[in-house]
């Protein structure tokens, strides 16, 4: 899980830093912090949609940041139980070169 953990922490981190580089409106502004809040919420395993959903203008970004958080962590939940990321996908398999005009 430290991995996942990591990935939302960077995300989170991506978050401020778009609050500080971007002197956009308020509204997106208040959208990142929505965002940030979101995946802190999916982190510490608490959901706060009800609340929110008052907040409309943020609602969306709120639930955005939560959504992939949680996603983030069961996906650290399915590879902690003996299962890779990529167990179960198989590469494309090979094919000849297709020939254009005649040529390979």
């Amino acid at each position: 899980m430290t991995y996942n953990s990591t990935q939302i922490m960077s995300r989170i981190e991506w978050c401020r830093r778009q609050q500080q580089l971007h002197s956009g409106t308020r509204d997106e502004h208040e959208g990142w912090l929505a965002e940030e809040a979101g995946l802190v919420d999916a982190l510490g395993c608490r959901d706060r949609i009800a609340f929110m959903r008052e907040h409309q203008p943020q609602f969306t970004r709120y639930q955005c940041g939560l959504e992939d958080g949680q996603v983030i962590l069961r996906l650290s939940t399915s590879t902690s139980h003996g299962t890779t990321q990529t167990e179960g996908w198989s590469p494309a398999p090979l094919t000849t070169l297709a020939q254009v005009d005649g040529r390979p």
